[in-house]
């Protein structure tokens, strides 16, 4: 290893290390000092330290936007990454600070992090070149430290140039074949064999057909790739698990979306999600947009192809609700459209939404922006508030939305962006208590402008040069208080307004991100989730008036137990590997087959014989055979079956046995949904309240066994208890026959005691009244899918 002090030298004088993307082009040279940072702490550290952080260029692993959020709001002069793409959050975010910023940067040399990557040591002064794109260089002063030490041979050496290779062509074309942009759409309409994406169609309020419906998700397979693609590299974020909460809530979509939305429609009829969705004409500051309608076609759909993936059910497991969920969403576009074709993708990439009345409101309203002061101040405030909404909503593009482009009388035009970044419907808004619940921004452009925008069906804008900013004339600012805030109440901002409410944001940016900072891995995983699944179809449940309905009757605002139980198999690094590769190959969009089936296709005796292993915890043959009364013979044949498939985990040798696996869990899930109908869970759930009270008294009795052994005593109780126990399984039973079993091992444990055998009563694996006890009591739990809690105790 050889190292040397650094020095200050001309930026001119600077040596090549490095190659990356540029994010948006500039004539300038950006040169500052390195700073790595790895984790949510060093960001806090970095900009709590008091130091001048202008001149600092920060270097981090991965292309997502809130690790750095308060570093961008410290001002920092420039960003480089090691994994991203300029259409990643971060390129966004960074494009609207006016930070530079370079992508997927490869350093060729440096001193090394503990995982083996190749970073410019702290303090070296770098020059950024981003005079072009894509590619941006990155240069280091003479006598910058290096190693040059042999990598260790556990580090991970990264892709092979076979694989960088087949990467870069997924990138580049669709499947390797159809291209990005008007040209790729023009091919896949093509390939339509219906006219399913047309809403001019006389009969678009018709139930779509399951050709249809793979019409539909075909496009949708290219559309998504076309549209995110680019972002799939974006790596991993310091702060916010984003590839394994995006996993859990597409999956969760595909268990909750298709009930959500027919209980939407249920509700206000077809005719009304046309009009639910047409809102978007006449409001802004709402999540009625492109987006959510996007996300309600595609996530379903994207959210089976995970759980095809994970094995948890077979091919046509409740394919059914595919056709009649995509009724429902293409009768929102045509409520947000009006008619034409259904994607922005169709439509030149152009999706001028709003009533035309807007743009003469906007007009009336505009500030110019003719000096730097006040394009700082706008830029500020815009970057800023974008980055809080994307904070607010995980790191995901449900808070921020773009329309337009819109035109104008003097042949320029105009760009709106909703912010959305206080979302009361999230337990974190209390860090956004007092911000409005959205801000929108209309955004002026010169017909002379030569900017070329496109706005992606994601409602996300993108412009050629990438780097708008400099060509806004003026803008047009609102603030909206409530989610239901009626528009005569919207607040137009003045330059002094934006200024005070950057600063409330920037605030709220810095207690949002400690929040998140101090959460577990899982309780972010499960709040992203949320934000995900839920967040798609929250918008539409509220113009409904049904969020109440549908939290208490359909599982809105959590996580499906199916999704849930898979959150070990997620985040062992199975949604780093799935979730891009989906994308960048559109596998995720299955098609709907022929026929549906409305349960899981599963073997005889398959539930009893994983539900045993889930109660128990871990078991043998012969322990499942006394939990079921089933043959050891079905229960290995059962048991080889689930281990082949990853359900369970089978241990040999001194310690044998079955556990079920997370994908085994969430396999349960499903089968329990099916084994246990409305009627079944009522008399269960009858059945456990009754057990509850008897649960208290053997407890009791089992501490005075252990206190005292008066056997007299205790044996007078347990027949008691016995008697209470016998009258619960039969009422369990009635519900669900399987509970039946539970009376014999009751009745051979009583009478084992009563002759004398004390262990027969608590002693820990031994077949005891006591181990059966707790055996039922977390079947009932399992079956009912509920929590242990004060009540169980």
């Amino acid at each position: 290893m050889t190292t040397s002090e650094p020095v200050v030298a001309d930026p001119s004088t600077f040596e090549a290390v490095g190659k990356g993307l540029t994010v948006y082009e500039s004539d300038e040279l950006v040169v500052g000092r390195a700073k790595w940072l790895e984790t949510p702490e060093d960001v806090i550290s970095f900009v709590e330290s008091g130091e001048d952080v202008s001149d600092v260029i920060v270097v981090a692993r991965g292309g997502t936007t809130t690790f750095l959020t308060m570093a961008l709001n410290a001002g920092v002069r420039g960003v480089i990454t090691l994994q991203g793409a300029p259409e990643s959050h971060l390129g966004i975010v960074s494009r609207e600070f006016g930070i530079p910023c370079i992508m997927s940067v490869a350093f060729e040399r440096g001193v090394r992090t503990d995982r083996g990557e190749t970073i410019p040591a702290d303090g070296v002064r770098l020059r950024m070149d981003i005079s072009s794109r894509p590619d941006g260089i990155v240069s280091v002063e003479p006598g910058a430290p290096v190693d040059d030490s042999p990598l260790d041979a556990d580090t991970d050496g990264g892709m092979t140039p076979e694989q960088l290779a087949q990467i870069q062509a997924l990138l580049a074309n669709y499947q390797g074949e159809v291209p990005p942009g008007v040209e790729g759409d023009a091919i896949m309409r093509e390939r339509l064999g219906s006219n399913v994406l047309d809403l001019d169609d006389p009969a678009y309020d018709r139930e779509l057909s399951i050709d249809e419906t793979n019409d539909v998700l075909r496009y949708l397979a290219w559309n998504e790739w076309d549209a995110l693609a680019a972002r799939a590299t974006e790596g991993e974020s310091g702060l916010i698990p984003r590839q394994e909460y995006e996993a859990m809530g597409i999956m969760d979509s595909w268990f909750h979306h298709p009930v959500w939305l027919k209980a939407i429609q249920d509700r206000v009829g077809p005719e009304g999600m046309t009009e639910i969705a047409a809102r978007a004409k006449h409001e802004i500051g709402t999540k009625i947009n492109l987006l959510h309608i996007w996300a309600c076609a595609s996530a379903p759909s994207f959210g089976r192809g995970i759980a095809l993936e994970l094995n948890l059910h077979d091919f046509n497991y409740r394919t059914s609700v595919l056709p009649e969920a995509m009724s429902s969403v293409r009768r929102m576009y045509k409520g947000i459209w009006g008619g034409g074709p259904m994607f922005s993708s169709m439509r030149d990439y152009r999706a001028p939404i709003l009533d035309s009345s807007w743009i003469d409101r906007f007009t009336a309203d505009r500030i110019e922006i003719t000096g730097d002061a006040e394009r700082s101040t706008f830029q500020r405030f815009n970057g800023a508030l974008e980055l809080l909404g994307f904070l607010v909503h995980f790191d995901n593009r449900l808070g921020l939305g773009d329309s337009g482009p819109y035109p104008t009388e003097d042949g320029g035009f105009v760009l709106v962006r909703d912010l959305f970044i206080n979302e009361p419907a999230y337990e974190w808004s209390s860090t956004t208590e007092g911000l409005p619940y959205a801000v929108t921004i209309a955004m002026f452009f010169d017909a002379d402008s030569g900017l070329k925008v496109r706005v992606q069906d994601l409602s996300t804008m993108f412009s050629d040069p990438a780097n708008y900013l400099p060509y806004v004339k003026g803008v047009a600012v609102y603030a909206r208080d409530k989610w239901d805030t009626p528009m005569s109440d919207l607040k137009a901002l003045s330059l002094a307004d934006l200024e005070d409410l950057r600063a409330r944001g920037e605030a709220s940016s810095e207690a949002l991100y400690r929040h998140i900072a101090s959460m577990s891995q899982e309780e972010k995983v499960m709040a992203g989730a949320v934000v995900y699944a839920s967040g798609f179809v929250l918008p539409f449940a509220r113009a409904a008036g049904m969020v109440d309905e549908l939290v208490a009757e359909h599982g809105f605002m959590s996580v499906h137990p199916a999704a849930a139980a898979s959150y070990e198999t997620i985040i062992s690094g199975v949604a780093s590997e799935m979730i891009p590769r989906l994308f960048l190959t559109g596998t995720w969009a299955n098609e709907v087959p022929p026929n549906s089936g409305d349960t899981v296709a599963g073997q005889e005796y398959e539930f009893e014989v994983l539900q045993a292993v889930r109660v128990r915890g871990f078991a043998t043959a012969e322990q499942v055979a006394a939990s079921t009364g089933l043959h050891t013979s079905v229960i290995g044949q059962r048991l080889a079956e689930a281990a082949e498939a990853g359900f369970v985990k089978e241990l040999t040798g001194r310690i044998a046995g079955a556990r079920l696996t997370p994908s085994g869990r969430a396999r349960l899930v499903l089968l329990t949904e099916q084994e246990v109908g409305p009627a079944q869970e009522a008399g269960l759930a009858g059945a456990y309240e009754a057990f509850l009270v008897p649960n208290r008294e053997f407890k009791s009795l089992t501490s005075q066994w252990q206190a005292d052994k008066d056997r007299a005593a205790v044996l007078h109780g347990l027949e008691r208890i016995h008697g209470d126990v016998t009258r619960i399984l039969s009422d369990a039973a009635a519900a669900a026959p399987r509970f039946g079993v539970y009376q014999g091992r009751f009745d051979d444990a009583l009478d084992r005691f009563r002759d004398g055998d004390e262990t027969a009563l608590a002693k820990p694996m031994a077949e005891s009244y006591h181990d059966i006890w707790m055996e039922l009591h977390e079947d009932l739990l399992a079956t009912l899918g509920r929590q242990r809690g004060e009540h169980d105790e």
